[in-house]
């Protein structure tokens, strides 16, 4: 498997403009292909299952992506930034992360089975605790295939994570295609898809060994860890509120409305993957390019990239006018309610994919406590507009929580970044300025 990932390397000596095309076109090939294998299991399980059952679904689905990415507490940013610096130390940086990592996991597990009664009874979810295993059997799997992504993405191989992937999703595609040609598409029989990434995990387990080996028999200077932990910090504050945010609407939607509604929700959430893979395709190859950049560098490759920004947000907004036909022709007419929800929603996702230039320059740039700090604004403004508006417009009013709060975190990302451009300009010599 070491070898595998060795062979994944890129030369460091390509020009920089032609590995970063490189690179965005390697994820964004990925992204597509793993995107379109999940679109085609959402149209069988939306299908088959029907809005209440593919609604049970979803929140375990949800339960499995959040906490996965939760209880990462924004580690995976502060390995790709810190090795990115220094090569030689990689393997021990992503040690001391998988160490952190199995702890963390090991104390939400044993949490998960002492307090299942309470947790899903606070949720109003009781009847979903029989799936409990699945969940932790997700959770583990996502969590520890998670370190090997961040890897690839720390070491710029995206052609391998790419290759990962799409082998990952196409086994996943198999296993629901069998279920439905042989009638046994149930929620029950689903549900077995999380044991997918766990099994696919243990392949890497010579890797994760490596990691711990190398972490263990090195010595990171003292001054490395400090700097380490000032940065993860500000990205543990920042990640519980980033990971919150990426479905809470879906969470507190789950206090007041039905199965159904839910799974007429997520359906339109799933359709906007469309959009949303898009800041994270860029967001995975800008943040190792930009951190091995000075200041004056990673404002003239952004600079470059707001314009190509624009291009795809407006390029976006033109799914609003084709959904209301296309919506019911893919999920079926029980789906109908997902039109307005999906036309609210690219509005929203469509402010996240403009703010992303601005986020991850300010990544690079050392500034996690600035993105910090708009992150739980944005928290505030979408719990308190979800309390006001899900009891009287029900999923409307979880999408539209869900667009204001990420027009304020664009208004914020964006300011910041011009401070920050404004502060280098002014620190930038004239000579430099004028040549």
């Amino acid at each position: 498997m070491s070898k595998m990932f060795q062979s994944g390397t890129v030369s460091d000596s390509a020009p920089l403009s032609g590995r970063l095309i490189r690179n965005l076109g390697l994820t964004f090939f990925e992204a597509v292909i793993t995107r379109g294998l999940n679109f085609f299991l959402i149209l069988l399980l939306t299908r088959t299952l029907g809005p209440s059952d593919y609604g049970k679904y979803a929140f375990i689905f949800v339960a499995v992506s959040v906490l996965s990415a939760l209880f990462d507490f924004g580690m995976e940013n502060t390995a790709v930034r810190f090795s990115a610096r220094d090569k030689t130390r990689m393997d021990s940086v992503f040690g001391l992360y998988l160490t952190l990592k199995l702890g963390i996991l090991c104390v939400v597990i044993v949490t998960l089975i002492l307090a299942q009664q309470c947790l899903f009874f606070a949720l109003n979810k009781s009847e979903l605790m029989v799936y409990l295993p699945f969940l932790i059997v997700g959770l583990v799997g996502e969590s520890l295939f998670f370190i090997n992504d961040t890897y690839c993405q720390a070491n710029q191989w995206f052609q391998l994570r790419a290759t990962l992937n799409i082998i990952r999703f196409s086994v996943s595609c198999f296993f629901i295609g069998m279920l439905f040609f042989y009638n046994a598409l149930s929620l029950q029989w689903v549900l077995y898809v999380y044991c997918i990434p766990f099994l696919f995990s243990l392949l890497f387990l010579g890797q994760y060994i490596k990691f711990i080996s190398a972490f263990w028999k090195s010595d990171l200077p003292k001054g490395l860890i400090t700097e380490m932990a000032g940065y993860q910090k500000w990205m543990l504050v920042y990640s519980v509120a980033n990971n919150l945010l990426s479905r809470l609407d879906f969470v507190m939607l789950g206090l007041w409305v039905s199965y159904a509604q839910l799974g007429i929700y997520n359906a339109a959430v799933q359709l906007c993957t469309i959009i949303a893979f898009l800041p994270l395709v860029l967001g995975k190859v800008l943040l190792p390019t930009l951190s091995d950049l000075d200041e004056g560098q990673v404002f003239h490759i952004s600079e470059k990239i707001i314009p190509c920004t624009l291009i795809l947000v407006f390029a976006a907004l033109m799914l609003i006018p084709v959904s209301p036909i296309a919506i019911p022709f893919l999920f079926g007419k029980q789906y109908q309610l997902s039109v307005g929800i999906f036309q609210i929603l690219v509005l929203a996702y469509a402010a996240s994919l403009m703010s992303m230039p601005f986020e991850q320059a300010l990544y690079s740039l050392g500034k996690p406590d600035v993105l910090c700090r708009s992150r739980y604004w944005q928290l505030a403004v979408i719990v308190l507009f979800n309390i006001a508006l899900i009891p009287f417009w029900g999923v409307y009013g979880a999408a539209v929580s869900n667009l204001i709060g990420r027009l304020l975190y664009l208004l914020q990302t964006r300011l910041h970044y011009l401070r920050q451009q404004a502060a280098c300009d002014k620190t930038e010599p004239q000579w430099v300025v004028g040549s």
